[in-house]
């Protein structure tokens, strides 16, 4: 469970990142692809740098299977690798940003299998969830916009993804929470029924 929690924040740390870079879009939708580039630059540097200070501080048997290093240092040097080429990516900043909107639609879609599977009664509101995602992904690979209108569907779908992959993350994690109590209760149920079916033996 404690896996869990920090899986959980770590998503919900990476939807406020789409948030934080979808509301600039939409509020300065006249800026270049070379100020997105740099902005996005900056929240890899971030996350990195984040990544690191989780990895350094956690004790060695919590780190056994993780990958908080890799993750750190991998996106250090995407930021750096942003910056150095950021003449060459700003045409691929669209495209790149559609393909993780469209991703985080295919993930909240199998969320909503997770949900069905625990039993939640309001699996399928996620799952409408996750088609809109994924169209809004799949309408800016396509590209059919002017460079501004653009940039500005581009911030509303960040926006979207982060506020429902939080919505999610926080109606999965309250689900899984319930289960396991569930599952306390009727451990605790079999051990009461144990030991009066032995005090009758007895």
């Amino acid at each position: 469970m404690k896996f869990l929690k920090e899986l959980k924040w770590s998503i919900i740390v990476m939807a406020l990142v789409f948030i934080a870079l979808g509301i600039v879009l939409i509020l300065y939708p006249e800026a270049t692809m070379t100020t997105v580039c740099y902005v996005l630059a900056a929240l890899l540097l971030v996350l990195g740098l984040a990544a690191l200070i989780n990895y350094l501080r956690k004790d060695i048997t919590g780190l056994i299977y993780r990958h908080d290093l890799v993750v750190g240092l991998s996106a250090i040097l995407g930021g750096i690798l942003v910056i150095i080429k950021v003449d060459q990516l700003t045409a691929l900043i669209p495209v790149v940003l559609g393909f993780l909107v469209t991703i985080s639609g295919i993930l909240k879609m199998q969320n909503s299998v997770d949900m069905l599977r625990l039993k939640h009664e309001t699996w399928y509101v996620t799952f409408i969830l996750a088609i809109i995602n994924i169209v809004f992904g799949i309408v800016l690979l396509i590209n059919p916009f002017a460079v501004e209108i653009l940039i500005m569907c581009t911030g509303i779908a960040l926006v979207y993804s982060g506020l429902t992959d939080i919505f999610v993350t926080i109606v999965i994690s309250r689900r899984l929470h319930e289960v396991k109590e569930e599952m306390e209760r009727g451990i605790s149920t079999e051990v009461i029924i144990d030991a009066d079916s032995r005090d009758d033996e007895i």
